[in-house]
């Protein structure tokens, strides 16, 4: 059943103990980006991606939630599950990030969604073992591997400091949960035999079908759907493209490919799971 994608925050205790644990982010330069100028058409389209954006942040909540049950479920070394308990928090983070940033563009994007369906559901055949590999392939090699590389193209071409400063704390943030796959994989990968390597290198091709559909796309933002926002982004100056935080277009395809090829495909090989050059040349075609 869809519903209206809705965030809200309790303030008191709750917003003290989260504060204590994720600080800094109020010290960003909130209400600073000016788009006093920007087309109505503009503003639309970047309030989309933003709100967008927070609702891929908030499906990594729930990721990381079942990806630390599965660690735990698998006996995964203690250090590990350790490792991975820091990432939900992160993720709440980007999900207020992204969402605040779209109340600077003039509040969020209405839209629906089915709260039931946020994440693929994991075979419940599967051996703990393997619902853990299949979590942290999905999630960490493929999901925070592919946003964390596009959050870092995004930054580099980003000049307002709000905008920098959010992706700043995003980037960071990713780097250490792409981390945790190859971490997790170094232990694990001893433990597999050839068909769970087959069988989680068949996962890995399905997964990246989404991120290969995203470069054919003529949007500047990964996040960007194909409606009536459409126009919006296609009427934005490069200054506004770059104050919003979107990735321009004519650099969006390339790095989408770049994302898969070298920071998702290569290292997946280098853990015996290995989708064939033959597949990724097909997904890009």
């Amino acid at each position: 059943m869809k519903e209206l994608f809705e965030l809200e925050w309790m303030g008191g205790a709750a917003e003290h103990h989260f504060r204590k644990a994720e600080p800094g982010v109020d010290d960003l330069p909130w209400g600073t980006l000016d788009t006093s100028d920007y087309p109505p058409a503009v503003l639309l389209a970047a309030r989309s991606t933003w709100t967008r954006s927070s609702l891929t942040e908030y499906r990594a909540v729930v990721g990381f939630s079942e990806a630390l049950r599965a660690l735990c479920e698998a006996k995964a070394p203690l250090d590990i599950i350790g490792m991975a308990s820091s990432f939900v928090a992160d993720e709440v983070v980007h999900v207020e990030l992204c969402s605040r940033m779209a109340m600077e563009l003039g509040g969020g994007y209405e839209m629906s969604i089915d709260l039931d369906h946020l994440m693929p559901r994991v075979d419940p055949s599967l051996t703990a073992f393997q619902r853990a590999n299949d979590l942290l392939l999905r999630i960490s090699c493929i999901a925070e591997a592919f946003s964390g590389r596009m959050a870092v193209n995004a930054l580099r071409g980003t000049t307002h400091p709000l905008t920098h400063a959010v992706y700043e704390r995003i980037c960071a943030d990713e780097s250490l949960h792409y981390r945790l796959g190859a971490v997790y994989f170094e232990w694990a990968k001893e433990r597999m035999d050839d068909a769970e390597r087959a069988r989680l290198a068949s996962v890995a091709t399905q997964t990246l079908h989404a991120y290969a559909t995203k470069s054919s796309s003529k949007a500047s933002a990964p996040a960007a759907p194909k409606d009536a926002t459409a126009d919006g982004r296609a009427q934005a100056t490069i200054e506004q493209v770059r104050s919003i935080g979107w990735v321009e277009s004519r650099l969006f395809a390339s790095q989408v490919r770049e994302a898969v090829v070298d920071h998702i495909c290569a290292p997946l090989a280098s853990y015996g799971i290995e989708v064939p050059s033959q597949t990724i040349d097909a997904l890009f075609a």
